[in-house]
């Protein structure tokens, strides 16, 4: 299992900051140190049960993969499909993807402050991206700099 990290937005200048197990936390733009309060169970048993970044306690797991590079495979599938027999491009797109779902591990993303948890035990209270939630979110506004 890899190390665990947490990656959340730095609170002086906005950019991705990383903490360990330790709690602190070090921006990678600006140097700003800053202190996560960890709970128990993030320290002891590794399952995230509430973000330390922000306090919130709605979380999803999604795969550790670039949404990017995913939509990258499948435009360049769709691309070449008309010159490939039998649209083939598309369904080696699809294998791709499918191999990387089943390959890369679950990460936990905070649906409040968007922080990504990475090398925890999932939480079995935590279920994939909820849309709706997701909304509700947005539609708030963003928790105030601590």
């Amino acid at each position: 299992m890899k190390a665990p990290e947490i990656a959340f937005h730095c609170r002086s200048c906005g950019t991705e900051a990383t903490s360990g197990l330790d709690g602190q936390g070090r921006c990678g733009r600006c140097g700003a140190l800053q202190e996560l309060p960890l709970s128990a169970s993030l320290r002891e048993e590794r399952i995230v049960d509430r973000c330390p970044a922000c306090d919130g306690v709605q979380l999803y797991v999604q795969r550790d993969f670039n949404q990017k590079a995913g939509l990258a495979i499948v435009i360049l599938g769709g691309a070449l499909a008309p010159f490939t027999p039998f649209y083939s491009s598309l369904f080696v797109a699809a294998a791709i993807d499918a191999a990387l779902y089943a390959l890369l591990p679950e990460i936990t993303v905070c649906y409040r402050c968007h922080a990504h948890f990475r090398g925890f035990r999932r939480n079995p209270k935590h279920n994939p991206f909820d849309l709706h939630l997701a909304e509700q979110y947005e539609a708030r506004p963003a928790p105030p700099a601590q």
